[in-house]
């Protein structure tokens, strides 16, 4: 199943993109990969957002990656499944 991962304001100087690529890939582990990613030009400035396919036990993988992204102080990124219309961030998904 495909996530969205949205960011809807600039990263913090210390973190970019990559960073968030390479913590969502560990979050997931062999349970899903990222595969594809982008800015939000002509969205407003500093959006950008990461394209994650998620292939094990969904809902297991989405709150990995809602954890890691909390602990790294990036609650407010927006996950979004294929499924729904509107992201969560991801201090509301995480447990």
């Amino acid at each position: 199943m495909f996530v969205e991962v949205i960011g809807t304001r600039p990263l913090p100087d210390d973190v970019d993109r990559d960073d968030v690529e390479d913590l969502l890939t560990d979050a997931l582990g062999p349970d899903g990969e990222v595969t594809g990613a982008g800015s939000g030009a002509g969205s407003g400035a500093g959006r950008w957002n990461l394209d994650v396919e998620v292939s094990g036990p969904f809902f297991a993988a989405l709150t990995r990656m809602a954890v890691a992204l909390v602990a790294h102080d990036l609650g407010w990124v927006l996950l979004r499944p294929e499924s729904q219309r509107v992201g969560f961030s991801a201090a509301d998904l995480r447990p």
